[in-house]
């Protein structure tokens, strides 16, 4: 919290610690075991669903062709609290391993070359996260108001920022009675391309409230179905107005505006080759 704009950390949210193919190079019919070890380096906690059984997560790994040549005969995560279960609480600071066991079976066809199959190792973690602007109006500039008015924006991956535009106040967050005032609420995924941070965010659009006294939000602010995606850096904004229910107030009146939204952030950690060779007789 602060008096004045609101900040925003958590571009890296989470960190490898471990990522590796045991061999790399394996024969026709042989088997070879991947491990994936990682942290959470961001400042919210994070939750992660999976389907270990052989479902939904566990062949995320393996990329088009891959999934002919290549089976998951075993697929173990091991996090906080119980191990082997379908979902976990990340805190800040906290592991998470995955294990593969990946077959060739001995009937795949194989040709003399050999085959090169890529590894792509994505984690989705779900997040809810929220921001809250304190805002105020008054009747004129000579008016008698609160100071210090508070703000905070989430930290992680994807940033929910609330802002306020058009005041001739002057002052941070204040408007004068009769001022444009409008919200502007901004999602972000903070991560760039190019670093080995990097994955896209698919964020359901956040839900705008106003608790103030004669303060209400533009119908705008009101429509809360349906999702977004957003790629490395890519951002989203929601505009609307900011009204009073009555303009001839006496003195000052003050209400907080609050976004919340819940999202999953997809991040890409990378990826890794195995090679098939052929087995002659």
């Amino acid at each position: 919290m602060n008096g004045g704009d609101t900040e925003s950390e958590g571009d890296q949210a989470i960190s490898v610690n471990d990522l590796r193919v045991e061999p790399s190079q394996i024969y026709s019919g042989s088997s070879a075991n991947v491990i994936l070890d990682i942290s959470n380096e961001g400042e919210l906690p994070a939750d992660i669903t999976l389907n270990t059984d052989g479902g939904e997560y566990s062949d995320r790994i393996l990329t088009d062709r891959c999934r002919d040549t290549l089976d998951v005969t075993n697929h173990d995560v091991i996090g906080p609290g119980e191990q082997n279960q379908n979902s976990y609480t990340l805190e800040p600071r906290t592991d998470l391993r995955f294990s593969w066991q990946l077959e060739n079976p001995s009937s795949s066809n194989i040709p003399l070359d050999g085959r090169s199959c890529n590894l792509r190792f994505e984690v989705p973690f779900d997040y809810s996260v929220n921001a809250f602007r304190q805002i105020q109006f008054k009747e004129s500039r000579d008016a008698e108001g609160s100071e210090g008015l508070q703000s905070q924006s989430s930290r992680g991956p994807m940033m929910l920022n609330v802002d306020i535009l058009g005041s001739t106040a002057g002052e941070s967050s204040t408007f004068i009675a009769g001022d444009q005032a409008e919200a502007r609420i901004t999602m972000r995924n903070q991560a760039e391309e190019g670093t080995s941070f990097t994955g896209f965010i698919e964020a359901d659009k956040p839900e705008i409230e106003v608790d103030g006294e004669d303060i209400e939000l533009g119908d705008e602010c009101e429509d809360t179905e349906g999702s977004l995606t957003m790629h490395e850096g890519e951002s989203q904004e929601i505009r609307c107005d900011i009204k009073l229910e009555n303009e001839e107030f006496i003195g000052s009146t003050r209400g907080e505006i609050t976004a919340e939204a819940d999202y999953t952030y997809v991040q890409n950690l990378g990826s890794q080759t195995i090679e098939v060779e052929y087995r002659g007789s």
